[in-house]
């Protein structure tokens, strides 16, 4: 039974797949299809469209429990393809995940994500602020948006979008203060201040946390404005000092 499913999976995923690069070939415009746009563009849809909104839907009450399961099951599936690279083709899930639950917060992160990748970062901080809506407390998503209006303050150095950086990036931390990727954005507010030694050590905490998220471009800056009192950055190298010396 359990085998007989999981096949059942594979073909309507294999079958969206296609009938979604199957639209795309057709079309071939300049502007982007509606299919990759958030909540499919807010547009008024056909008779055909809704139609095939329908199919799709009956289709999934038969092959899922319910339909928060099967929104959560093309969450999966839209990030498999956002990691690989595939960023339309994620789009699209997220789509269907939204038209099977428009109530699952992650959708609105998600297209939040994908269109900040984008560049159109105004547009990704209204569907993060939406997402927030159902989770008010997520650092993750507190931190996506506070770096978001953090990403504008540097195009444009508007200190009302410093102060929003501020806030969402504060509520960030309060929520988990392992957020590395949220300690080390609050460094970069407290650099914008003119707060230095704030600065370095909250950089410094998001280090000890996790380095992927590391900006050695913001680093060379912070070097140039003041030293590491920690010692560990060189400001000729930007590099990691050890403890340890050695001698000849």
């Amino acid at each position: 039974m359990m085998k007989k499913l999981v096949l059942a999976m594979v073909a309507f995923v294999f079958a969206t797949t296609f009938s979604f690069a199957q639209e795309q070939a057709a079309q071939q415009q300049p502007e982007p299809s509606y299919l990759v746009l958030p909540m499919f563009g807010n547009k008024a849809k056909s008779d055909a469209e809704q139609r095939k909104d329908e199919t799709f839907l009956t289709s999934c009450d038969k092959n899922f429990i319910n339909r928060t399961e099967a929104s959560k099951f093309f969450m999966e599936r839209g990030w498999e393809y956002y990691n690989e690279g595939q960023v339309d083709t994620a789009m699209y899930r997220f789509n269907l995940a939204w038209l099977l639950n428009p109530d699952n917060k992650d959708t609105y992160w998600a297209f939040g994500l994908v269109t900040a990748s984008k560049g159109q970062v105004e547009e990704a901080i209204n569907l993060y602020e939406r997402a927030l809506k159902y989770d008010a407390n997520n650092s993750l998503l507190l931190s996506d948006l506070g770096t978001s209006y953090l990403t504008l303050y540097t195009a444009n150095k508007k200190k009302k979008l410093l102060k929003q950086a501020n806030s969402y990036l504060t509520k960030s931390i309060a929520a988990d203060s392992t957020n590395a990727y949220a300690l080390y954005n609050f460094s970069k507010i407290k650099f914008y201040e003119k707060k230095y030694a704030d600065a370095w050590d909250y950089l410094h905490k998001g280090r000890q946390l996790n380095m992927a998220s590391f900006d050695y471009v913001y680093l060379t800056e912070l070097l140039a404005a003041m030293p590491d009192p920690q010692g560990f950055f060189n400001s000729n190298t930007g590099t990691g000092t050890t403890s340890s010396t050695q001698t000849n």
